[in-house]
């Protein structure tokens, strides 16, 4: 019995810490999400350069440790996530689930630790942190500092402190205004507007539809995202949709809407297994059918590239490095037929981190569209799917500086027509 007493009253006392951890994950996260955000521009590396002129008088080797300590420092958002898993999360299943996660991206970070690679590490932890908070302030916070560092790279690009990276396709010149990429930019407008859109629920004012007409605009003429621009305007499709059903009560047959239900939950899975059939079937023979579909977005040039690389590499379960040749940083390799990038969240995440991360990040990404179709939240299913198929031609899946509806599994939703959050 007293040690009953003492156990309650020791948990009794660190549950006096609820608040103050709350708070720690919101500074971290900020300073991750900073930090991804601004990885997406020279800026980093930069930084990296004039720290050790700054230090000259180091060893570069030492220099280097030095700054990737320091950068290390964001990731004790751990602290919290530990704390969540011991005294905020509800049930024994889900503290081993969460603890799970957080034991594997500890192990990637492990595996990884000669490339210096924390992308699986931070994306598990993110999603462990986020235990239980506020979506809608972690979407808020994202949005901003999406629009504060694209603002911070354009104005410095136009000063001629960041490069701005020239890519010509036809006659249209497409920038990258301070990033690595113009396709970066633009997915970065794209995730930002469709987590205004989740937030929103798809009922937004005429003053968002009309800032989003404008980026896209921006986008044709400027960037040349036409992916993240597509995306972009079948979310609108959506919203329209869903301001007329407010309006007028669409009555939508109930097996219709299961069957919608249904295909917007498999969206991952489907994206994924129909690219893995292309990609392990391709061929070069000229009359094939993948010849016939090169025209979007110079996709037969992915399949190329991806089936290449499979075919190179040996199966594994936790991944194998390899060298990437792409087209951002104003990298000619590309010009020369070297480019070996691949662009596909999909079969990248299957071969740089293996089948354990594919599996995981497949199961996570389902798990949170079944949970969204449990509250009957079919729009926000339907902007997942967007996100499945973004995900079929760009890299974004378990990147957090693009991806923020990783985040989705235990963070608290508000429920519809309610004021009340749910983290079930």
């Amino acid at each position: 019995m007293k040690e009953q007493g003492l156990g309650a009253d020791l948990r009794k006392k660190l549950m006096e810490y609820q608040k103050p951890m709350e708070r720690m994950y919101y500074v971290f996260l900020v300073i991750i999400l900073f930090y991804d955000r601004l990885n997406t521009t020279p800026l980093i590396s930069m930084l990296r350069v004039y720290t050790g002129q700054w230090l000259q008088d180091m060893d570069p080797a030492l220099v280097d440790v030095l700054f990737n300590s320091l950068l290390g420092l964001r990731f004790l958002i751990v602290l919290p996530a530990i704390y969540t898993i011991c005294f905020e999360a509800k049930g024994k299943m889900t503290k081993l689930l969460l603890l799970a996660l957080l034991a594997l991206g500890w192990f990637y970070a492990y595996y990884w630790r000669d490339r210096n690679d924390t992308m699986v590490f931070e994306a598990l932890l993110l999603i462990v942190a986020s235990y239980g908070r506020d979506y809608k302030k972690i979407g808020r916070i994202a949005i901003l500092l999406t629009v504060g560092v694209a603002g911070l790279a354009f104005g410095l690009s136009q000063m001629g402190i960041l490069p701005d990276y020239i890519d010509e396709r036809g006659d249209l010149l497409r920038h990258s205004f301070g990033t690595y990429h113009c396709t970066d930019l633009a997915a970065l407008g794209c995730y930002a507007i469709l987590l205004y859109m989740f937030l929103k629920n798809g009922l937004m004012k005429w003053y968002a539809y009309t800032v989003i007409a404008v980026l896209s605009i921006l986008n044709i003429c400027l960037l040349g995202g036409r992916i993240s621009l597509f995306c972009v305007v079948l979310a609108l499709i959506g919203c329209v949709f869903c301001t007329i059903n407010k309006r007028h009560t669409l009555h939508v047959p109930p097996v219709a809407e299961k069957t919608w239900q249904i295909v917007l939950l498999a969206s991952f899975v489907v994206c994924a297994a129909v690219y893995f059939v292309l990609n392990f079937t391709y061929t070069e023979d000229p009359g094939a059918f993948y010849h016939s579909i090169g025209a979007l977005s110079s996709f037969e040039n992915r399949i190329r590239t991806s089936a290449n690389v499979t075919r190179v590499l040996p199966f594994s379960w936790f991944g194998k490095y390899f060298l990437q040749l792409g087209a951002g940083g104003g990298n000619p390799a590309s010009k020369e037929g070297f480019y070996t990038f691949l662009d596909c969240s999909y079969i990248r995440v299957y071969v740089m981190y293996g089948v354990v991360a594919f599996v995981a990040f497949l199961l996570i990404n389902t798990g949170i569209q079944c949970r969204l179709m449990k509250k009957k939240q079919t729009f926000r299913m339907f902007l997942l799917a967007i996100v499945a198929f973004h995900c079929f031609w760009e890299h974004r899946m378990i990147d957090p500086a693009f991806n923020m509806f990783l985040l989705l599994p235990f963070a608290a939703l508000e429920e519809e027509n309610t004021g009340k959050t749910d983290v079930g």
